[in-house]
């Protein structure tokens, strides 16, 4: 799955997606560095995998990762074609969560590109354009379904998402049959949001911006290149003292594991410790596959440990002759924290 990072040119995205993957994304002080999207795979902070690293030793942990997309900034206009809007919204369609990275941040070597500080209105300009690149393709296809049979309860869910955006709302929340119905389409609006603020190096407070309504997450990316050598209690302590998410980057990459539907499961055989991302509700079969498709193929069982089962008893194997693991078959539905060792034939 893939998480876009958008927002206005010169808020910091490219800042944001280096820190992220430890990737050298060209960030500069012009509009528009980024022209094509930068593509980055991250790993997501576990907690579980590093214990069960510590008991286990094996000779390689793995951690589950997701795939980051850089894109490029949106300015008004942009589902015009406005400064290569078409190009940059068509990468933003591909991606599965987005990260809407906002600017709180002076700086006279780094010019807004509307003049004042304002994340509320910057918030607004990049969700109209959003909001009128979908409604382009919403009047397209209800009048396309409209025409054909048995396509009712598809084109009513459209017109309902169309008359939303009219009206000023946006994103706008559905049910997840309600989202697989018009997959196909990729609209904007009815994706998953994370609201990002990049701060200056100094105390943080969200009733300065009385505007901005929501849920944001506060971080600053220059404060954050500087404490790369820091030690992680160094890091807590000085966001903290600023108003920040402690967590720093690795909070924002565990919102969008969690935003994005995804679980961990772990596979302990060989020298290899891995963890693994997969939806919530995926069936032990199609989580044996996605370890290798011959798994899958010749699949016969699972046999499956808990994650505090395998703390208790600190062995697999012994995990197995307390009688604490399951065998389950292929429709087993695989639960967060599962340790799994598949059974299959070549």
């Amino acid at each position: 799955m893939k998480v876009g990072i958008v927002g206005l040119p010169n808020v910091g995205k490219s800042s944001l997606f280096n820190l992220l993957t430890s990737a050298q994304a060209k960030v500069d002080l012009y509009p528009f560095t980024t022209i094509d999207k930068n593509i980055g795979v991250v790993s997501v902070p576990d907690e579980r995998l590093k214990r069960i690293g510590e008991l286990l030793k094996p000779a390689k942990l793995t951690p589950a990762t997701i795939e980051f997309v850089d894109i490029a900034g949106l300015v008004k206009g942009a589902s015009e074609g406005e400064g290569l809007g078409n190009k940059f919204l068509s990468f933003i369609r591909e991606v599965d969560l987005i990260i809407h990275l906002l600017r709180t941040f002076v700086s006279e070597t780094i010019p807004h590109i509307y003049g004042a500080i304002d994340p509320a209105r910057d918030k607004e300009i990049v969700e109209s354009e959003l909001a009128i690149s979908d409604l382009v393709i919403l009047e397209r296809q209800i009048s396309k379904l409209k025409k054909e049979k048995g396509m009712e309860k598809r084109w009513e869910l459209l017109e309902r998402i169309k008359l939303a955006l009219e009206k000023g709302q946006f994103p706008i929340a559905l049910e997840q049959a309600e989202k697989e119905m018009i997959k196909e389409y990729n609209l904007f609006s009815v994706k998953d949001f994370i609201y990002v603020i990049n701060h200056s190096e100094e105390v943080f407070d969200l009733a300065q911006y009385p505007k901005l309504k929501g849920d944001f997450y506060p971080i600053s990316c220059s404060l954050e290149e500087e404490m790369k050598e820091w030690s992680e209690e160094e890091k807590r302590e000085m966001r903290r003292s600023l108003g920040l998410r402690e967590e720093g980057i690795w909070g924002i990459v565990e919102m969008a594991f969690n935003k994005l539907g995804l679980i961990r499961f772990y596979t302990i055989k060989g020298e290899e410790t891995r963890a693994w991302s997969i939806p919530k509700g995926t069936k032990v079969i199609e989580a044996a596959g996605k370890i290798h498709s011959d798994f899958a193929l010749g699949f016969i069982k699972a046999e499956v440990l808990s994650y505090n089962d395998l703390l208790e008893c600190k062995d697999f194997h012994k995990a197995r002759e307390m009688g604490r693991t399951k065998i389950e078959g292929k429709d087993y539905i695989v639960q967060d924290g599962d340790i799994i060792l598949i059974h299959f034939r070549v």
